[in-house]
């Protein structure tokens, strides 16, 4: 009962000085406010990249590439060449860990249409491929496993290709010519937001059968071999498995990684996380400076609240009230006053992100109609828990120094403050 007492003269307290009080919420507010803001401005920041790098290299995709021994294994000599083949790529099929596994051989070349020509990045790979890198058709289809087998001259081209070649002509069933050569089109990309690229952007690419590629330059050797793990959280043991059938096949140490190099969506989603992370810290330290200065402004508040009622702590103190009555009664003045300015700052900070929703980004820069690559502000409970500690720490410090202050004054030279 006696700490409910003391609740209720700390209510009392703060409503015969709402006004003062109100103007210190105020503070408190738009402290809050810029801290959540910063902080779902951070959050979106991060989404719009893993969206961007996604679309490259979707959850549990990894790249290799041939390169050089450097450890001898078996009689052979460190620094060997270690170049991949179809072979291998069949290999790696009949893992159990490996979903989708693609050749791919890249070349620029000349396309023509017509009067009208370009460059292009052109990729020669199997239908699994664009499965693994979201190649979704706007128009058509993808090349198939058909299309493969026979060896057939088509092509999936991207969307600014597509633009260069056709302007407004539907592409879909005509015919191009990719290094003197006819290919029918069989399919256009739709549109997609891509922030990373080994090669051309893929908007920038054509996709034919890799039988087709490897026909056509007699190309001996993949220039990579794409892969997607079974379960993405077990990529690790995926990439140590299909070392080890690389290893078996090359004859090398499967723990060189310099003979086989390997770039995985877990280590371009480390980086993003990186990046986004570091700019949080930033926003959430600029963030939480702002509502400190809130706070300054709650314990400048208490102090004058402790000057002003000096002899009333001196009376309660003659009376029996004991030192951590009078440090918990201003202590809990000044949590409920930054309480109630975050409660207020919470609801702005809504009302807000509501308000403004979409800030641009690279959407524009890079041709994403659907914007998910702009900067989508978004409430979430990290959010609301991190802003919610901050605001629990400035309301404790704030509060701390005047109720101890309060608490430590002598009754005598209380009473007889004037």
């Amino acid at each position: 009962m006696l700490f409910k007492e003391v609740f209720l003269q700390a209510a009392a307290a703060i409503w015969e000085h709402r006004f003062r009080a109100g103007l210190t919420m105020l503070g408190i507010a738009w402290g809050i406010v810029t801290v959540v803001i910063l902080m779902a401005y951070g959050q979106g920041f991060r989404m719009a990249l893993v969206v961007g790098f996604r679309n490259a290299v979707s959850d549990g995709t990894a790249r290799l590439r041939g390169g050089q021994t450097s450890s001898q294994v078996g009689g052979e000599r460190a620094g060997r060449r270690i170049l991949l083949k179809e072979e291998d790529v069949e290999a790696l099929r009949q893992l159990g860990t490996v979903k989708y596994v693609s050749p791919e051989y890249l070349e620029s070349l000349p396309l023509v249409y017509g009067t009208r020509s370009t460059t292009a990045g052109v990729r020669g790979v199997a239908p699994e491929y664009g499965l693994m890198r979201s190649e979704t058709a706007g128009d058509g289809r993808f090349i198939n496993a058909e299309d493969c087998e026979k060896h057939r001259r088509v092509a999936f081209v991207g969307t600014d290709v597509a633009k260069k070649l056709f302007s407004n002509i539907p592409p879909v069933g005509q015919t191009i010519r990719i290094a003197g050569l006819s290919f029918e089109v069989v399919g256009v990309l739709a549109q997609k937001a891509q922030l990373s690229s080994y090669f051309y952007p893929d908007s920038m690419s054509v996709f034919i059968p890799h039988t087709t590629m490897k026909s056509m330059f007699a190309q001996e050797y993949c220039d990579y071999v794409v892969y997607q793990a079974v379960q993405p959280s077990a990529q690790d043991v995926t990439l140590r498995q299909v070392r080890e059938v690389l290893a078996a096949r090359h004859r090398f140490d499967a723990r060189d990684e310099r003979a086989v190099g390997a770039d995985t969506s877990a280590e371009i989603m480390s980086v993003v996380d990186g990046m986004a992370g570091g700019l949080m810290v930033v926003l959430v330290f600029i963030g939480s400076l702002t509502l400190m200065i809130g706070g300054v402004g709650v314990m400048n508040i208490m102090m004058v609240s402790v000057q002003e009622r000096t002899r009333e702590i001196g009376v309660r103190k003659a009376l029996g009230a004991r030192r951590r009555h009078i440090l918990v009664q201003f202590l809990l003045e000044g949590i409920a006053i930054t309480f109630a300015g975050g409660l207020v700052g919470i609801v702005l900070s809504f009302a807000i992100v509501k308000a403004v929703g979409v800030l641009p980004f690279i959407a524009g820069l890079i041709g994403d109609p659907s914007r998910s690559t702009d900067i989508h502000l978004l409430m979430s409970a990290p959010i609301l828990v991190t802003a919610t500690t901050i605001l629990s720490l400035t309301g404790l410090v704030s509060g701390l120094w005047p109720a101890f202050r309060a608490s430590r004054l002598d009754p005598i030279e209380a009473l007889r403050y004037e």
